[in-house]
Parts: structure tokens; sequence; C-alpha cells
């Protein structure tokens, strides 16, 4: 009886899954605790498992010391030290657990900044470090192999520049082919992907996609963005770039905000449309943790409207415990299979909380058992089993949607995954 009942309800979700194919392959929304104050034009990084939200613009247009620290696991924020100066459109990085503040524009004006500041967790207080070889507001920064990279901005809207904390110096590297400040970046690999931006007046806006390596210090330019913009956010995951919203202020009267979400695939060169955001804006920045996307803040409107929002995007195939622990089994924790998709092997890895007598099966679609990989008394902590796909219990296994099932005395979890022939 057990059987025919679960055999139903993977039959459910295999229908859910035909009919949502389409939204599922292109991501998925979702939002958490806001932003305590509403703001745009800041950066985020992450701090010890946590993301902190530094500076910005608050109600008003007023430049913000503010910094605001979102715990994930708690779907909780916090106040932490503020800025040595009111700062907005900054850069940020974090190397060995320091954070480091970049430039940006001082004050409520637009007077670019080259000062850097490094925090001190231990006492909440800051340290000055060489600044920027020159001054800029609304450039890209990221961090790679130990370095931050500031690239674009305004003035200096084709310099790429390196900070290495462990020298406290600057390196003055090959400029970006394209001048653009508002920009965004991601590293993938070895290589930062820079994308978007505005250009000539600083009015337009590019969908120019560019590519930078330090190890050979040379640019190439990739295929373009399907929409052109400024203002936008981006970050990577499973090694895939995601370009979200933006803000175009031409042609006058008409200024505006974009929801579109892109995804740029390196191994292809090529662009493809994803689930739009459900709060469109400009004015915010991206942070990946454990492959969901955050995106905190942002403008709704065109110009110094602020927003409090605090979204998480899962690009395909990301499936991830970004809800509070309130939500986390006490018992046991089932984590995403990794590669997914896969072929013909992947890991699969749960957490026990406490020895549990557990099963892990894994079925088709049709709620039929295709392997069990696990029937065992195992101790508390984490545990890894492979699966490999030709290794089915006696059925030819064919591409498509896999369930894979963990069972003990007290509670089911299961997830879906995909095998790709």
């Amino acid at each position: 009886m057990n059987h025919h009942r679960f055999a139903l309800s993977v039959l459910l979700f295999s229908l859910f899954h035909l009919i949502h194919s389409d939204a599922w392959s292109q991501g998925t929304w979702s939002t958490r605790a806001p932003l305590p104050t509403a703001r745009q034009e800041m950066p985020l990084a992450v701090l010890q498992g946590k993301i902190h939200v530094p500076g910005g613009f608050e109600l008003g247009g007023f430049a913000s010391r503010r910094i605001e620290v979102y715990d994930i696991a708690s779907d909780s924020w916090q106040s932490g030290p503020i800025l040595p100066l009111p700062l907005h459109h900054l850069h940020l990085g974090v190397v060995d657990d320091v954070l480091y503040v970049l430039g940006g524009f001082q004050s409520s004006s637009f007077s670019p900044s080259n000062r850097v500041f490094a925090l001190d967790l231990g006492s909440n207080s800051w340290d000055e470090k060489t600044p920027m070889p020159a001054a800029r507001g609304a450039g890209a920064a990221v961090v790679l192999d130990g370095k931050i990279y500031v690239i674009g901005g305004n003035p200096r809207l084709t310099d790429n520049i390196a900070y290495d904390p462990a020298s406290d110096s600057w390196e003055v590297l090959s400029p970006m082919p394209t001048r653009r400040e508002h920009l965004a970046a991601a590293v993938i690999d070895s290589k930062i992907y820079v994308v978007g931006g505005r250009v000539l007046s600083l009015q337009s806006n590019t969908n120019v996609l560019e590519a930078y390596s330090p190890a050979t210090d040379k640019w190439e330019q990739l295929a373009p963005m399907p929409t052109a913009r400024g203002g936008l956010a981006a970050a990577a995951s499973n090694g895939k770039l995601y370009a979200f919203g933006g803000e175009f202020l031409e042609p006058p009267p008409n200024p505006g905000v974009f929801n579109a979400t892109e995804e740029y695939n390196p191994a292809t060169n090529t662009w493809r449309r994803m689930t739009r955001m459900p709060h469109p804006g400009h004015g915010f920045s991206a942070v990946t943790v454990n492959g969901a996307i955050y995106l905190i803040g942002g403008g709704p409107l065109a110009g110094f409207s602020v927003m409090d929002v605090n979204a998480v995007f899962l690009p395909p195939g990301v499936t991830t415990e970004v809800a509070s622990s309130a939500h986390v089994p006490e018992t046991m924790l089932l984590h995403q299979n990794y590669p997914n998709p896969f072929n013909p092997e992947t890991t699969i890895r749960f957490e026990l909380a406490q020895a549990a007598s557990v099963r892990l099966d894994i079925y088709n679609l049709l709620g039929q058992n295709v392997r069990r990989l696990v029937n065992a008394d195992l101790p508390a902590g984490e545990h890894k089993f492979r699966w490999d796909g030709t290794e089915s219990s006696g059925r030819k296994l064919g591409s498509g949607v896999y369930v894979y099932r963990l069972q003990s005395r007290e509670l089911v979890l299961s997830k879906k995954m995909v095998y790709v022939q």
C-alpha cells in the first residue's frame, strides 16, 4: 500500500514537472527577510558565512554609513560597524576573512574616493590601507586568487587594477577594451567576466561582455548580452554567469528599470533568457552562496528610489537550503546530488543529527525502484554515496528525471536529479 501511495505521488510530481519544466529549467525566485534599511548602489560580500551590505543611498539620496549583516541560517539581520565615511557606489572584497572597502563616491555628492579601508572584526574597527592609484566609483570589484580586482567606473572608465592585501600594494593591469561604469562582473574558473554598464555620455547602456585573464593579462570579447543595460547585477553559479535587472535612462522622458534575468554559458559562448525577477530594479548587487544567488536592496524606479527586497534566485540544477533554520530537519538533512545533471556517476550526500537506521533509494517517475544504495544503521554525521547510473537494478537507465529518497523511522526526504545520456 505504501509503495502504491508513493508511486502515485511520484506520478503527480512527474505531471507537475512536465507542466512546469520550462520554468524549472529557467530558475526559480523566492524572498527572504527584507533589508532593514532600504538602500541602493551598495555592494555585497560574504564574510564568515554572512552577507554584509555596506553604504549606498538611503531614501532621499543620502549617502549611508550603515553596514547591515544578513544571517542566512536564521533568516535575520543585525547591524555591523559603521563605515569610516558615508559612501555609495563603493567597491567591496573579502580576502582571508577581512572585508575591504575600496573607493566609491563620498557623502551625498559624486566626488570619487581612492581611499581603502579594512575591517578588523575582532575590534570592529577600520584600518586605512594604501589608496587606489586613482579615485573612482561605480566600477566592478571581484576577488580572484587572493587579490581584489577593481575594473571600470567613473571617471576611470577603462582602468583595470588589482589590490594585493598581503603586500598592501596595487598593480595596474591591461585596460578594459570598452569604457564603461555601472557595470557588473563575476569570476568563473580563472577568468573575470565583465558585462553591461553605461558608456559614451553615461546615459547609454551597453550589452558588451568581455573576459579578462589575470594569467595572461589579456581581454577577449564574447557574445553580447541580449539586453543592453547599466546598473545591473551579476553573479556566477555552477560555471555560468547570470545578469539581473538594470536601469535605462534613455530616451527621455521615459526612464525605467529592467526585470530581465539572463544566463551566459562560457562553454558554448551563448546567452538565454531566464525566469524574470519578481521585483524589477537597479543599483543592487548579487552574491552567490552554495549555488544560490542573493540580490539585496536596489531601486524599483530609475534614479534615487530605494527598496528593501532580499531575493534569492536558484539557477537550474541548484537546490540548496536557503530557508531559515526553523525549516531544517532535526534528525537528518538531504543535500542535492553533485554533479547534476550527471552521466554516469553522481554523489548523494546527507547528514544525520544522531545515529539512525536509514534507507536511500532511487526511483524513476513511474515509482519503480531502480536502485537501493543504502539500507543500514549509520552513525551521526555526514555520509556520501556514489551512484553509477549504469548499475540500476536490471533496468536500462534512460535520460530523464529521477527521485532519490532518504527514509528513517521518523522522516522521509526526497529530491530530484537529472540523468543525461
